[in-house]
């Protein structure tokens, strides 16, 4: 895909009211999203403009506002990149989970099926599947019952 045709989809992306559009223009970017999935206006990606395949997100995933996902990071054109190189990996994000409000999810995370993260949380490390988990950085604080499903 041509860089300049992402960006231009991802700048369009929260002005598209409707949910099936939002979802095609994340599809068109490069990103992988599961069927019955809710991802509001007010959700954004950081990455590079060239990748593809470095989001993956399941059926049925629901996701609150203003949550940001990042799977390229680096300190752009300043001297700290001697120090601190670019981190580029993708965010996996598996069926059922529930993303609350504000949620921020750093490069190389997985989020098991049916887990749940609470508002704020900052997920530096993967959380396993039926797990509830809050904080900064998200620390797994419950586990669900698979049976009460």
């Amino acid at each position: 895909m041509n860089p300049l045709f992402k960006k231009i989809l991802k700048g369009l992306y929260p002005f598209i009211p409707v949910l099936s559009l939002r979802i095609k223009i994340l599809s068109y970017c490069g990103y992988k999203i599961g069927k019955g999935t809710y991802i509001p206006a007010s959700f954004k990606v950081s990455d590079l403009k060239t990748r593809r395949n470095n989001l993956i997100i399941g059926d049925r995933v629901s996701i609150g506002p203003n949550v940001l996902v990042i799977t390229d990071s680096s300190p752009n054109n300043s001297r700290l990149t001697k120090l601190f190189p670019m981190k580029s990996d993708f965010v996996r994000i598996d069926d059922d989970a529930w993303i609350g409000a504000g949620v921020i999810i750093l490069p190389g995370v997985s989020i098991g099926k049916c887990s749940v993260i609470g508002s704020g949380a900052i997920v530096n490390k993967s959380i396993p599947e039926y797990s509830i988990a809050v904080g900064n950085p998200a620390k797994v604080v419950k586990k669900i019952n698979p049976n009460e499903l």
